[in-house]
């Protein structure tokens, strides 16, 4: 069974930031900080938290350039949680948190990961392809652009063959501090096997930083609190 989102915690934009836990968000749950800043400054971090990484080297943040940068924050919930406040931007940061249901309970939380960038300022947006080792993964496509938008989502609807059940789970830019923001779908890739490169449309153009987050299902047999929807 593939892992599942639980819910998707209040955006915060503004300084100290501290993006909202997810409602019924459960002990082993997997809590990802999702944000944005400026390329170039220093990353976000927040106290329990590790950037993603794969064989030990971190992936996130992905910086392109001076533009932007796109950081990718976790851990597994413990049976107390509050809410954390990220550090680390001195410009610009756009933050949010999502809860995901069903990923093993040791090691990293996820099958595999990519990252990529892109510098042409454009509307287009291509996320890098994986090819997943395990079937029933959540795939998590997160970008973040430094477009300077009060409040105004900019991200068009996800094409991906390979997935089922679709669903946008942020979409959200800010104008504070010269902007930026961040959007993330979600996906299931029932059989393991490339998924091929996801696409959308942004509103406004602009340069790119992006993540696809391939989430392993918990091994058969895995005790996991039933899922209660939320809302979002």
């Amino acid at each position: 069974m593939a892992p599942t989102v639980v819910a998707v915690g209040a955006v915060d934009s503004v300084t100290p930031w501290v993006p909202g836990l997810p409602i019924g968000w459960a002990e082993n749950d997997i809590l990802l900080i999702v944000g944005e800043n400026i390329g170039g400054e220093a990353q976000m971090a927040a106290t329990g938290y590790a950037h993603a990484a794969t064989d030990g080297s971190p992936v996130s943040p992905v910086v392109q350039g001076v533009n932007t940068q796109l950081n990718v924050l976790w851990k597994r919930a413990t049976a107390s949680e509050s809410a954390p406040t990220v550090t680390g931007p001195s410009n610009h940061a756009v933050t949010r948190m999502i809860a995901i249901r069903g990923c093993p309970l040791t090691g990293n939380p996820w099958n595999i990961v990519s990252v990529a960038s892109s510098a042409v300022s454009d509307v287009n947006a291509a996320w890098p392809g994986v090819t997943t080792t395990l079937a029933d993964c959540l795939i998590l496509e997160i970008i973040a652009t430094g477009t300077d938008v009060a409040s105004t989502a900019q991200l068009g609807a996800l094409t991906n063959g390979t997935y089922t059940s679709i669903t946008e789970q942020m979409d959200n830019w800010a104008a504070t501090g010269t902007g930026g923001g961040i959007a993330l779908v979600s996906g299931v890739k029932a059989i393991a096997g490339a998924t091929g490169s996801s696409t959308a449309t942004l509103v406004t153009a602009a340069t790119k930083a992006y993540m696809t987050l391939a989430m392993a299902p918990a091994p058969a047999g895995t005790a996991v609190p039933t899922l209660v929807m939320a809302p979002m």
